[in-house]
């Protein structure tokens, strides 16, 4: 036979069948060869709760990393818009504490933040946009709160129930994988004091702020003393006649992290005003930003960098940490000026730096010592109806009750999760989280949490590491996809070696003294569910997943039934270089689709 007559598959345009099918949940009868190429994925349906910043990133991470036309998605959100905490976050002042220049998608940076650390309404914007310029909305269903997830054994789905918040219609769905992206911080809840509800002036928490209550001329009382009144303090002494600071606890209000690039680039190491630490961007430096790609990534690298170079902070008794005592108390008392003794005593935590996360907290110790501002050092007994009564029989009247208690830590999810065996995670649960790298929970198969408990929470920048998980559970979904895996869960046996790792760690870190912290699930003395290294040290730990930790149940009898019929994709696709890859002229990396 002459060569032009040889038989060949390879000749035509080149391309691919997108002809992508569920795979079955059990195989039937003896075990047969796959009429499939090599790896050919199937059709993985995929579910996520929420559709802030760890549901859009997956949208998009799914789109570059999983194979056209083998993946379904939906991003069930509660809420009638997406943007998770900067939808639901608008109270006066709300602001992020980590740089806006690193407080967006690592690969999708924004030149023209108008402050160094973003108001929240901004940030909000920015993943609007994202959304707009990715694609990201026609994957979401609005107004869809999950309820319950349920595992079935047999078929190897998830079984999903969503309620309508406003009409409370219920609806069912189902999806091979369920991603959690609701976040640790999600759920709001008022604070377990007696009478609250008999307060009978205008009564708000923070994460549901009323913006058609008047603040003018009013007396307000402001409950706590974290993150979110830090922030919302300096405003309302703007405008209240009286504000009154309920202080339950002492807290570090520190100089902003990762601030060198800011001071060195642009204000040119002048002094700024004491206490405000914010920066508004000119247009210049947004017009540098925007024309020069390289000056602008080398400005959010190093303000990075210098994040995760100040880890050493948080280990107990090192120079470091006592320097960061000693300048945090110096300027905290630079900030509140002279006087105030009772105040500085309260206030200025005997426990570490760290211990807490710390607040930036521009024009709040500043705000503390004005006239118009009343801070109440006494517990509270109990709401009455003219305001609060404390621990010593005074009543404090006001006209208006802020909450700014934070959030129900939802170390568990807001719904009900329910294995195979019939088990919640409630009750699987109930001595404390178990939760694998943050993420994956034994005897909870195909079900991921994005920065989960025992992620990184307490340093450095969020978005890396929601990222990065993002990028692990689809390495997951891709392993299912292709290998014919139908359940995978992770040992418990890896669990509880990290988490001893956790606990040797952290026997040395300032997280163990004697503060309450939700990183402790809200106690003084408890596990600490915190990564035991910097964000940077999460990254390299998450970026490819250990597969000797997770067990597997596969679809087929045969393991390699993945193996199919001695094809590779490139066979289908009549791919010439594809059926060629490891020829090549020098010594470099190959692989087979």
């Amino acid at each position: 036979m002459a060569p032009s007559e040889m038989p060949s598959q390879i000749n035509g345009a080149n391309g691919i069948h997108h002809d992508f099918s569920y795979p079955p949940a059990n195989s039937e009868g003896p075990y047969k060869i796959l009429d499939q190429y090599h790896s050919k994925p199937s059709k993985l349906r995929v579910a996520c709760a929420g559709a802030g910043a760890s549901g859009l990133c997956l949208a998009y991470k799914m789109e570059r990393m999983l194979t056209p036309g083998s993946w379904e998605l939906t991003l069930f959100e509660k809420n009638p818009q997406f943007g998770g905490t900067w939808y639901e976050n608008v109270y006066p002042g709300v602001a992020c504490d980590i740089p806006s220049h690193d407080y967006n998608f690592t690969w999708d940076p924004k030149t023209d933040w108008t402050q160094f650390f973003a108001k929240g309404g901004e940030i909000q914007e920015y993943f609007e946009n994202f959304a707009e310029r990715h694609g990201s909305k026609k994957y979401m269903k609005l107004n869809s709160k999950i309820i319950e997830t349920r595992w079935d054994d047999n078929e190897g789905i998830w079984n999903l129930t969503i309620e309508n918040p406003q009409t409370k219609e219920i609806s069912k769905d189902w999806a091979h994988v369920f991603i959690n992206g609701t976040g640790i911080l999600n759920n709001w809840k008022w604070p377990d004091i007696e009478g609250l509800h008999d307060f009978q002036g205008a009564l708000m928490h923070s994460a549901k702020w009323d913006h058609g209550v008047s603040f003018e001329g009013k007396t307000v009382g402001v409950i706590g003393t974290g993150s979110t009144s830090v922030q919302i303090v300096p405003q309302l002494q703007k405008i209240c006649k009286n504000v009154q600071v309920y202080m339950r606890s002492p807290t570090w209000i520190s100089p902003p992290f990762g601030a060198g690039a800011l001071t060195n680039d642009l204000q040119k190491g002048q002094d700024v005003q004491p206490g405000q630490r914010q920066y508004d961007f000119t247009e210049a430096d947004k017009k540098k930003f925007a024309e020069d790609p390289e000056y602008h990534l080398d400005f959010r690298k190093r303000i990075e960098a210098e994040i995760n170079s100040l880890f050493g902070m948080y280990k107990q008794g090192s120079a470091l940490s006592n320097q960061f005592r000693e300048v945090i108390t110096n300027e905290m008392h630079r900030r509140m000026g002279p006087g105030h003794e009772k105040l500085k005593e309260f206030i200025i935590p005997k426990w570490s730096p760290g211990c807490r996360r710390i607040s930036p907290g521009d024009g709040y110790l500043e705000a503390l010592v004005q006239d118009n501002v009343t801070p109440v050092f006494d517990g509270i007994e109990k709401i009455v109806p003219k305001g609060i009564q404390t621990v010593d029989g005074k009543v404090h009247e006001m006209d208006i009750l802020v909450c700014a208690t934070g959030f129900q830590v939802a170390f568990q999810p807001a719904w009900d999760v329910i294995n195979g065996a019939g088990k919640s995670i409630k009750e699987d649960w109930s001595e404390g989280p178990n939760l694998y790298f943050g993420v994956s929970a034994p005897r909870f198969p195909n079900f991921y949490t994005i920065v989960g408990p025992g992620a990184t929470w307490s340093n450095g920048t969020l978005i890396p590491s929601i990222e990065t998980t993002i990028e692990y559970s689809i390495k997951c979904m891709k392993k299912m996809q292709t290998q014919g895996i139908k359940a995978m869960a992770v040992k418990q046996e890896a669990l509880d070696e990290i988490y001893s790792h956790f606990d040797t760690f952290h026997a040395e870190t300032v997280w163990q003294e004697e503060c309450r912290s939700w990183f402790k699930n809200g106690k003084i003395k408890n596990r600490i569910y915190l990564w035991p290294g910097a964000t940077i040290h999460f990254l390299k730990s998450i970026k490819e997943p250990r597969w000797e930790d997770y067990d597997y149940t596969y679809r087929y009898k045969n393991r390699f039934a993945y193996l199919g019929n001695g094809d590779v994709k490139a066979t289908a696709a009549r791919d010439v270089l594809g059926l060629s890859t490891y020829i090549r002229n020098s010594d470099h990396e190959w692989d087979v689709e």
